[in-house]
């Protein structure tokens, strides 16, 4: 059951990928750009009005994740636990790593 468990999180973190390219191409830069905007753009402050896609993935991970271990439905929590995986991951490479969100790093 670890095993199974392990191979889905595995491949919820890698199906995020997929997911996230899409929504980025297809929503963030559709429908929603007003959102997504200012994450192309030069601004002041810390939050973006782009960080609202952080509650469109986050939101369903945790309720995976809830209601997959409060109801022992571990395969529907480590789906949850690979898209958290995916944000953490994402948020550090993307946020961190590329865009220097957090200039008090730089020193």
């Amino acid at each position: 059951m670890i095993l199974t468990n392990s191979l889905i999180v595995f491949l919820s973190f890698c199906a995020m990928e997929f997911a996230a390219n899409f929504t980025h191409r297809y929503i963030m830069h559709g429908f929603m750009w007003f959102f997504h905007e200012d994450h192309h753009r030069p601004h002041k402050g810390f939050f973006e009005k782009n960080d609202i896609f952080f509650l469109i993935f986050a939101v369903p991970s945790a309720c995976f994740i809830y209601f997959g271990l409060s109801r022992y439905f571990y395969a529907l929590a480590a789906v949850g636990f690979g898209i958290l995986l995916y944000g953490i991951a994402y948020f550090l490479v993307h946020e961190v790593l590329i865009h220097r969100r957090f200039t008090w790093l730089d020193k």
